[in-house]
């Protein structure tokens, strides 16, 4: 499946934050093994998903107030915009992963470190907040924030959300201070609800994740090759297009098309879809491990995409593919060949149109110069 597909399931579209999904995940240590049986109840104790005490020391918990007030007062896109602001701040000011966890509810996720930085790190916040917020039009206090900090030891899934609710819930019912911190330990105590989630619909949620995956890897995979396919192969460009904005970096788009392998598919078409399967298995053995590589279109036509690889990397890559294709396929029932053509980003564009036409231009001088060659886009 394409990564970048996967990815995108678990991005919260407004916000730009890592959604619910994202968040249950990478809290929990294994892949999801079965967590609900055939009559929905819940699995054992012992299957179900423990943390892993390496990602993080703390969780910021964030819930923004006035979400509703804002949403009646002055419309939608309003509360929307502030909802941005909320995760465009938590992010920049935390370099850590955020989490828009539904509605109005924020989470990061601190990376190990001491508890006077995660202090530091809130008050930053809250410092901010404060000033940012009156632009806004927040009536009150923009949100109540509940730092939990934990120890090393793994602790439940489960445990641990209901610690946040009960955290939370705690903050709100203090309406003299609008930040808390809490160790995990100490929030029985202050709380009497048990209530605050469901344990079935946790597991729903990532039995839900298991399943886009799936399905996922049924649109963006083909089903010949194996490889990505065209739809994979476009966001991947895109991806690789913003990627280099950011970082100033350039990458190289490589377009493979076979050289005179029609006699395989006139045997059949059978003999056509090996060929295609094991030119698939040279370019993923040939390729560097960031590389990605695709079936463009139909046919025998492939697509290479090199992160941070100028036009000379790129040669050097594509003509160890054209030689690898040429000396795998002696072995097969007609050797062939491939031609490439290949062009960069920023050297030939900056849109993904533009830089599939030079490369797919730089292949047809390719074929037109006699095939088995690699030719860079003008």
């Amino acid at each position: 499946m394409s990564t970048l597909a996967s990815e995108l399931l678990r991005i919260d579209p407004l916000t730009g934050c890592k959604n619910y999904l994202g968040f249950l995940e990478t809290l929990t240590l294994n892949s999801l093994p079965d967590l609900l049986t055939a009559g929905g109840s819940l699995p054992p104790v012992e299957k179900r998903h423990r943390l892993s005490a390496s990602i993080f020391s703390a969780i910021m918990f964030i819930d923004m107030n006035d979400i509703r007030m804002l949403n009646k007062t002055k419309g939608h896109a309003y509360g929307d915009s502030a909802l941005r602001w909320m995760g465009i701040l938590l992010q920049e000011e935390s370099s850590c992963d955020v989490y828009r966890l539904g509605g109005d509810e924020f989470a990061v996720l601190l990376k190990i470190g001491t508890r006077e930085a995660h202090l530091e790190l809130v008050q930053r916040i809250i410092k901010r907040m404060e000033l940012e917020a009156k632009l806004l039009g927040f009536p009150d206090t923009a949100a109540d924030i509940a730092l939990i900090l934990f120890d090393p030891t793994p602790t439940g899934l489960e445990t641990v959300l209901v610690q946040m609710g009960k955290a939370m819930e705690v903050v709100k019912n203090n309406r003299d201070f609008s930040f808390m911190l809490f160790n995990p330990a100490d929030i029985e105590s202050q709380s009497q609800s048990a209530d605050w989630l469901s344990f079935k619909s946790i597991y729903q949620v990532l039995e839900m994740g298991r399943i886009l995956d799936k399905t996922q890897q049924e649109v963006y995979t083909d089903t010949i090759s194996g490889l990505p396919n065209l739809k994979a192969a476009m966001l991947h460009m895109e991806k690789a297009i913003q990627n280099s904005m950011v970082s100033h970096k350039p990458f190289s788009v490589l377009m493979i098309d076979g050289d005179n392998i029609r006699i395989y598919n006139s045997i059949n078409y059978a003999a056509g879809d090996e060929m295609i399967r094991d030119m698939s298995f040279v370019f993923k053995d040939t390729l560097r491990p960031n590389d990605f590589v695709a079936r463009w279109r139909t046919g025998d036509e492939f697509i290479a995409i090199l992160p941070d690889t100028p036009l000379e990397g790129a040669r050097i890559v594509g003509e160890r593919l054209r030689l690898a294709v040429k000396e795998a396929s002696r072995s097969w029932r007609f050797p062939v060949t491939v031609s490439v053509g290949i062009s960069n980003y920023p050297t030939h564009g900056d849109y993904v149109e533009t830089l599939i036409d030079k490369a797919e231009s730089a292949n047809k001088h390719a074929k037109e110069q006699g095939k088995n060659q690699v030719v860079l886009a003008d």
